[in-house]
């Protein structure tokens, strides 16, 4: 016989093993970051930029909680029309830290619907609040 017929034929394990072991530590070092939720305080910003240019569609809440687009009432299917109505401008959301989060996330996903998820979102600086 034939000494080659005799050998055993085998595969290595040993870079497979390593490989499972690298992806099992990826995969649990990852899950270790995901976090459930945000805590989220709108805080009001020291610096500011005054926006005068027609770039942007002015959005925001007033005092009472009412959604108002460049200073009117509005509703929010009013705010999605005007939205698609001028694809060219960016929305710009004015907010404070006693607007409610549900209340702007509606905003943020009208910006993802139609903006791919470009918003810009304005505080109230720290003088502003200081006067109110």
């Amino acid at each position: 016989m034939n000494n080659s017929d005799s050998e055993d034929i085998s595969i290595d394990l040993t870079p497979l093993i390593d490989v499972i072991f690298m992806l099992i530590i990826f995969f649990v070092l990852t899950t270790s970051f995901i976090t459930t939720g945000i805590r989220a305080e709108l805080p009001a910003s020291e610096h500011s930029a005054s926006i005068t240019d027609g770039r942007y569609l002015m959005t925001g809440f007033d005092e009472n909680g009412e959604l108002m687009l460049d200073n009117s009432p509005v509703s929010l299917e009013e705010l999605e029309e005007a939205i698609i109505a001028s694809p060219e401008k960016e929305i710009n959301l004015y907010t404070n830290k006693t607007t409610p989060f549900e209340k702007v996330l509606k905003i943020i996903d009208l910006a993802k619907t139609h903006r791919n998820g470009r918003i810009v979102i304005t505080t109230v600086t720290t003088d502003k609040e200081q006067q109110r």
